[in-house]
């Protein structure tokens, strides 16, 4: 029953995330970080992916 349901899980996972790409997978990840803007410009250097809240609005519509 509980191999049954943990498939059920991955399965339920897997049909909600197929279709984000990985630039909203990017995108999500760094938005925890936007509010506080020096950790937000720490991030973006040590990364080198933007996490600015309007760094991160450029890119998406870069990308549109």
């Amino acid at each position: 029953m509980f191999i049954l349901m943990g498939l059920l899980c991955i399965a339920a996972c897997y049909w909600c995330l197929r279709h984000i790409s990985q630039l909203d997978m990017d995108h999500a990840a760094m938005l925890p970080f936007a509010d506080d803007r020096p950790a937000a410009r720490r991030v973006e250097q040590e990364t080198g992916r933007p996490c600015l809240p309007e760094h991160l609005a450029e890119q998406c519509a870069l990308q549109a």
